[in-house]
């Protein structure tokens, strides 16, 4: 059987024969092109190196700090890559002006590179001066990084020809569409700019926000991260924080906290008053400045109700629920030992015609029925 009776080897022959023509007459052409370009890769890449280790050297004896020696060697690295780009371009049959827009290239990529560093140095300076807080002044970072970036991009392109201004057109009609499809999301980051803007908490800070409360983990532009009391991180929407009251219990500083409890209309409320005064006072997360009180709130159906008021520190607001047990449990003890008593719910009834109810009702024995 010859390859003629197989017409899809025949075919197959005959691609690969012209395949191997194809690179016969492209080897001869692009072969010592390419392999130019991989020996200059090869040679910028070691006078990286050893440009790069001279310039660790230097640093070392200048006692430049890491910053500086970042910001050059990434400087080092962009201009030897510029140098091998404009190098390789000569060996291939592309437009004369290519090396001088890869220069133009290399000097904006510089500028901007450096431009950004003093940026962020000064927002850092102002972020200071005006004592932002960490997100807000993290918001104004990335919005300046965006900018800038896309400053760069638009001059980058410019050097190639590229306008991208209609393209910008084209997005902004898609962003419409898109704006309708997404409107929680958009809501969300709105919500998100107006917390980092109006600041009503910052990172670290005890707030109640409707059921939850916890501390501020992060602020990021679609939620607000809590960790609660339960170590749970919750993560809100944006939306729903800055459509809620929010309750902040560290903006102030000391947080002022009640517990409330029933004595006996019989007790002597002086004498419970100082027991319960013995207790706050013990107690090692009370404050003593401002001073803790005991006050009569209600006169209630079974007791009288009494409040105890006391002061906690900034940083013990984590743990409030545990210093109201604490202090609850010890005043039932002190006011046990004391021989004050805390009543349970009662209601007394008093009846005026007593004798007219014991006339009214049966004998002993009426209105029984046999057998029972």
């Amino acid at each position: 059987m010859s390859l003629h009776d197989m017409p899809g080897l025949t075919v197959l022959a005959e691609q690969g024969r012209l395949a191997w023509a194809l690179v016969q007459d492209i080897v001869p052409l692009w072969g010592a092109r390419l392999l130019s370009t991989v020996v200059l890769a090869l040679a910028f890449s070691l006078l990286y190196r050893l440009l790069r280790a001279g310039l660790r050297s230097l640093s070392k004896r200048v006692r430049a700090g890491p910053a500086w020696l970042h910001a050059l060697d990434t400087a080092l690295r962009l201009t030897c890559l510029t140098l091998f780009l404009i190098t390789a371009s000569s060996l291939y049959p592309l437009p004369s002006e290519i090396s001088v827009t890869l220069l133009r290239v290399y000097l904006i990529i510089l500028l901007l590179y450096f431009g950004w560093a003093l940026l962020r140095s000064l927002l850092a300076r102002a972020s200071g001066h005006f004592a932002l807080d960490a997100s807000l002044a993290l918001l104004t970072l990335n919005v300046a990084r965006a900018v800038w970036i896309a400053v760069g991009l638009y001059l980058v392109f410019q050097q190639f020809g590229i306008n991208l201004l209609p393209i910008l057109g084209g997005l902004g009609i898609a962003g419409v569409a898109l704006g309708f499809a997404a409107q929680d999301l958009l809501s969300n980051l709105i919500s998100g700019i107006t917390l980092l803007l109006d600041r009503p908490f910052t990172i670290g800070d005890w707030i109640r926000v409707g059921s939850w409360e916890g501390q501020v983990q992060r602020l990021t532009l679609r939620t607000t991260r809590l960790r609660t009391r339960d170590n749970e991180y919750i993560s809100i929407p944006n939306s729903k924080v800055a459509g809620n009251d929010v309750v902040n219990l560290s903006a102030g500083g000391p947080l002022r906290v009640r517990s409330s409890l029933g004595v006996s209309y019989r007790a002597d409320l002086d004498r419970g008053r100082e027991v319960i005064m013995q207790v706050l006072q013990k107690e090692e997360l009370v404050l003593s400045d401002p001073a803790p009180r005991v006050a009569v709130v209600e006169l209630g159906e079974s007791s009288v109700q009494l409040d105890l008021i006391y002061w906690i520190a900034q940083d013990s607001i984590a743990r409030r629920p545990l210093i109201q047990q604490r202090v609850l449990e010890a005043t039932k003890r002190t006011l046990d030992a004391a021989g004050i008593e805390i009543p349970f719910p009662q209601r007394v009834l008093h009846l005026e015609n007593a004798r007219v109810l014991q006339r009214s009702s049966p004998p002993d024995g009426e209105g029984e029925q046999p057998g029972r």
